[in-house]
Parts: C-alpha cells; sequence; structure tokens
C-alpha cells in the first residue's frame, strides 16, 4: 500500500515538472522572437505611407554662335496642379466651392470650370493647372485656404526665338523627350542625371522630412552651343520663305556653310514649324509630319546642272581637259546609246564656256572621258552617296549606285546630274571643299557642350575628311565658275555688289509617280562668296516653283543666294574684292 502511494506520488510530480518545462520552453521562444523582433528587424511603416519619387533634373539650354544671349530652348520650373475631389469631402475642412473660389482666384481661372471639377466623382487625379506664380502656389500649398489639389514640381519646355532654327533645334515631347533635331540627336546629354527621393508620408500626401531615408540631387543637363547664328539665320528664312511664298513652290531650303572650317552658320527649311505647337502644321494644307522635316540634310532629290562642277573637277584633276579644251555641242542635240540629250548652248565650247552656258552635251563627253570607275570613285571621294556625319540626326545618304550597275544611259546622265540624288548638305559640302582648295570637311552645328559645373565636356572644329583635288583644280574651277554670274551666265541674278561670286545653277526635273514631270522642277544655286578668296559657300533650293518663267535654278534660286550673301558680306564686314563696284554702291 505504501509503494502504491509513492509511486503515484511520483507521476504527479513528473507531470508538474513537464508542464513547469512546457510553460519556460514557450517562455523562451516567445523571447527570443521579441528579440530578434526588436534588435533584428527594422520597423516598417505602412505600406500606404510609404514615400518614393523621382526629382527631375533641369534640362540643358541650347544657345546659338552668340552664346548665353542667345538661348534658343530653355527649361523653366513650374508647379502642375491636380484635383482630388474625394480628399475635399473625406477631410471635410472645407466645401468644393470655398476651395474653387480660393484656386479660381490664385491661378486666375474661371471659377465655374474650377468647381466643374472639384464636383467631377470619374476620377481622383484632374488636371488643373501649371503655373511657376509663387504667389499662386503660397495660396494654394497653404491647408488652412485649400484642400484636394496635389502640387508636384516639373520642368517645361520653352523657346524664346519662336519658330527660328526650328529645324536644327528640333522640340520635345509632352514627357520631356527630344523628338527632332538637336532635341532629339543630345537627348541624353541634356537631360541630365534625375534625383531621388525616399521617405515617409502622412495621411494628406505631404512628406514627413524628419523621416526621410535617401536623397539624392538631381544633376542639371548639360547646355549646347550651335555654330549658327540667329541673325543670319532670320535672313535666310525670310528670303527663302518669301521666295516659296511669291513662286507658290512647294519647299525650300537655304544652307550657309562657313568655309575655313566647315561650321553651318545658317540652315532654313520652309515650311517650318512651332515647337512650342509642334502638332500644329499652320493654315497650309500639310501634316505636322511634313513640316519637322529637315529638307537641308533629310531629303534627296536629283541636283541637275550643280554636278557638272563636280564632274570638271574630277576630270581636271586627272588631266585629261584643261579650262580651254573644246567640245562639240552640236545643235544642241546629241544621241548616245540609244538616248538623245538635249541642251540649250549649241556649236563647238570650251570647258569653261560648257560650265558658264551649262551644257549637258560637254559635260556628259567629258564624264564618258573620265570613265565610270572614275567618275564614281571621285563623286564618293566628295561626299555623294554616303553620309556626311553632321551632327543631326535623319540625315540621308542620297542614291549613288556602284559604276559597275551603270548602263551606258546612265553614264551619260550622271555627269549632269541624272540618275543620282543628293541632299542639300552633301552639295553644299562638295562646294565648300572647292572653296577650299580641294580640302573636304565635315560639316557640323555643335561648336561646344558645356556642362552643368562649367566644364567644356565636348568642343568640336575643322575636321578633315579627304582632299579629292589638288589646290591647282580648286582654283582653276573657282575662277570658271565665276563666270556663271556674270554677262552671259546662268545665273547673274546672284551677283553681290562689290564682290565675286562663283557658283553653278541646277534645274532637275522631278520625277512624280514614276514619271518625269515636264513641269516641276528643282531649281537649284551653289555659290561661294568671295570667290578669290571664299569666305562662305550658300546653297539655295526650291521645289517646284511655278513653271511659267522662274522654274530654274538661275531665276528662282540665285536671288535667294544674292539677298543671305549681301547680309553676310556687311554683318561681317568682310572686305570687297570688286572695290570698284563696291564705292559705286555706297553712292
Amino acid at each position: 500500500m505504501i509503494g502504491i502511494t509513492r509511486q503515484n506520488a511520483l507521476g504527479r510530480s513528473s507531470k508538474l515538472w513537464f508542464v513547469v518545462v512546457l510553460i519556460a520552453a514557450a517562455a523562451v521562444v516567445v523571447c527570443c522572437k521579441l528579440v530578434r523582433l526588436h534588435l533584428f528587424t527594422e520597423v516598417q511603416e505602412p505600406k500606404g505611407y510609404s514615400l518614393s519619387k523621382v526629382i527631375p533634373a533641369a534640362r540643358g539650354a541650347i544657345y546659338d554662335a552668340n552664346g548665353d544671349s542667345c538661348p534658343l530652348a530653355v527649361s523653366i520650373p513650374v508647379w502642375e496642379y491636380r484635383i482630388d475631389p474625394k480628399a475635399i469631402n473625406a477631410q471635410r475642412k472645407h466645401t468644393p466651392e470655398t476651395v474653387s473660389s480660393n484656386v479660381a482666384a490664385a491661378l486666375k481661372l474661371p471659377y465655374d470650370e474650377v468647381l466643374a471639377k472639384f464636383l467631377r466623382t470619374d476620377s481622383r487625379y484632374i488636371p488643373l493647372a501649371v503655373s511657376y506664380d509663387d504667389e499662386a502656389h503660397s495660396v494654394i500649398g497653404d491647408p488652412k485656404l485649400v484642400s484636394g489639389v496635389s502640387i508636384e514640381e516639373r520642368q517645361v519646355r520653352r523657346y524664346p526665338q519662336g519658330r527660328r532654327m526650328s529645324h536644327v533645334v528640333g522640340f520635345v515631347n509632352a514627357l520631356s523627350i527630344g523628338c527632332a533635331g538637336i532635341e532629339l540627336a543630345q537627348d541624353k546629354t541634356l537631360t541630365g542625371i534625375p534625383g531621388t527621393v525616399e521617405g515617409v508620408r502622412d495621411a494628406r500626401n505631404n512628406e514627413i522630412y524628419d523621416r526621410r531615408k535617401l536623397s539624392t540631387e538631381p544633376i542639371p543637363g548639360a547646355d549646347v552651343y550651335l555654330t549658327l547664328d540667329h541673325n543670319i539665320q532670320r535672313e535666310a528664312e525670310i528670303a527663302i520663305c518669301d521666295q516659296v511664298s511669291r513662286l507658290s513652290a512647294n519647299a525650300g531650303w537655304v544652307i550657309v556653310q562657313r568655309v575655313k572650317d566647315g561650321a553651318i552658320v545658317a540652315m532654313a527649311s520652309c515650311p517650318d514649324f512651332d515647337p512650342m505647337h509642334y502638332n500644329d502644321p499652320g493654315a497650309e494644307n500639310r501634316t505636322a509630319e511634313e513640316c519637322w522635316k529637315n529638307r537641308a540634310v533629310s531629303f534627296n532629290y536629283e541636283p541637275g546642272s550643280m554636278m557638272k562642277s563636280l564632274t570638271v573637277a574630277a576630270a581636271l584633276n586627272e588631266r585629261i581637259v584643261t579650262p580651254d579644251t573644246v567640245f562639240d555641242a552640236y545643235m544642241g542635240s546629241w544621241e548616245y546609246a540609244g538616248r538623245i540629250i538635249h541642251d540649250h548652248p549649241t556649236g563647238k565650247l570650251t570647258v569653261r564656256e560648257a560650265l558658264v552656258k551649262s551644257s549637258n552635251i560637254v559635260t556628259a563627253k567629258i564624264g564618258l572621258l573620265l570613265t565610270p570607275m572614275k567618275l564614281y570613285t571621285y563623286l564618293r571621294a566628295f561626299g555623294l552617296g554616303g553620309r556626311t556625319g553632321i551632327d543631326l540626326p535623319g540625315e540621308e545618304s542620297g542614291i549613288l549606285r556602284n559604276w559597275k550597275n551603270w548602263d551606258n544611259v546612265t553614264c551619260s546622265r550622271v555627269p549632269f546630274g541624272q540618275g543620282v540624288t543628293v541632299t542639300a548638305i552633301q552639295m553644299c559640302n562638295a562646294y565648300t571643299m572647292i572653296a577650299n582648295d580641294g580640302v573636304l570637311l565635315k560639316p557640323f552645328v555643335i561648336s561646344k557642350i558645356v556642362d552643368s559645373k562649367g566644364e567644356v565636356i565636348r568642343s568640336q572644329g575643322r575636321e578633315v575628311v579627304g582632299r579629292p583635288i589638288r589646290v591647282e583644280v580648286a582654283r582653276q574651277m573657282r575662277e570658271m565658275l565665276s563666270g556663271v554670274t556674270r554677262r552671259g551666265g546662268t545665273a547673274t541674278r546672284a551677283q553681290v555688289k562689290g564682290y565675286t561670286v562663283a557658283g553653278k545653277t541646277g534645274t532637275a526635273q522631278k520625277t512624280i509617280n514614276g514619271k518625269v514631270s515636264s513641269t516641276d522642277y528643282y531649281a537649284s544655286f551653289c555659290g561661294m562668296i568671295p570667290a578669290s578668296r571664299p569666305e562662305f559657300v550658300i546653297l539655295v533650293t526650291l521645289d517646284a516653283p511655278e513653271f511659267k518663267g522662274p522654274h530654274t535654278g538661275g531665276n528662282a534660286a540665285a536671288p535667294v543666294f544674292q539677298i543671305v550673301a549681301d547680309y553676310l558680306m556687311r554683318y561681317y564686314e568682310i572686305l570687297p574684292d570688286v572695290p570698284a563696284e563696291f564705292e559705286e554702291r555706297r553712292r
């Protein structure tokens, strides 16, 4: 009996200890979890109140050749206001009518329009306005006066010169992404590096600044300085747009290139556009995309007789002809490979006279003497059939088929500018090569890029691409091309009093729907001034000027050259090389 009692006591004791141990173990587990939570786990903010936002960097500015005194594109910091109608009802601090009155007065908006937005129930984020008014911001940001309006800082792009240089400068879209011109080509450089903020916000969506966890300041984008001068650009734009309007042309374009380094000082294309309203093509019957096209670099067309200068330069360089070599243009027609080549000048012509009078037949014969292989090789060396590498987007390369694919007709047509297409920048650059004693340069529109600290991170100047012709050949060409603008030449309307002008006209029939038009032409003139010591090369082209009368390069394009060239000489105070004419002009 005593043994049984002792056994029962031991059983009760072991159960008691089991319960104690179990409770102790549970306590240890709980303590461990508490310690781990307090010592090793960060306090998590309620998910709905975390704050994370990107601070956009100020986009860099674009300036012309005059520097900071002439901004072409700048970014302005503004506040964007959005309405959350539900927030007013939730807070019950203000009525929609009271808030609408305060907001309308601050932003100078119609009260009825603001109230209608506050009364909407289909959205919690309704765009209200964008403003840079400090007083308006202080009112709308005051919780005692306004509730239900969120405020975001952002940048907006402005173009102080309006439509000036619109094709070169370009534009940005609603997301501040570059979509054309320098804005597109240098988008990454201009954009900069955005900053970030991570922290905590309160129930009213305001940041609790002493709880901020991470903050990095944005780095502004770099500024881009162009070689273009807005004063020269203005003259070029007015001249070409007036001529397009006067002659009812489809379009027109002008390039002004500095000879010594290849820099572009003006590049105008008509029609143009307003960068602030880039989707609006204006009153003309055009699409916005047509107006965006920079025809100076992004348009292929047949050069016509402008090509003759390059053909003759190649033949002179190969010593196949001299300026006084005589060819027969017959009675203005010549059959080759079963096709007739028509001409205006007739009879025996020297190479010099063939350029002055723009003979198709003589130039075709010179090209055939040169051989297709050599002509093609020279044209490629002059920069045709490939991009020049100018620092603008959308550059076309023209069409110059390999000489091995030419037939006999092509061999006789390419020398005077048929069966080949070019861009204006290619042809202008090739003439600049002649003006520059045979040195081919790379054209450019950006002179330098400066970062937000004021340090130049890129600069650009004269870059030699090659030397396709000898110095004496380039000088012979300039002397011969000077006759084109004198009496008896095809471009007398390009003359500038007091200065010699050397250049060449081009009048090329357009191909429309696969057929050669008998009424629509590209009328061009490319010239250099002063011819004795060239400073600038100017190319002018009009697309389909009216056919009756002034559809030729000498009548349609040369007058635009004269206006721009005359302004250039006065603007840069370049000494005349025909002093007698200059003095007569002054009197």
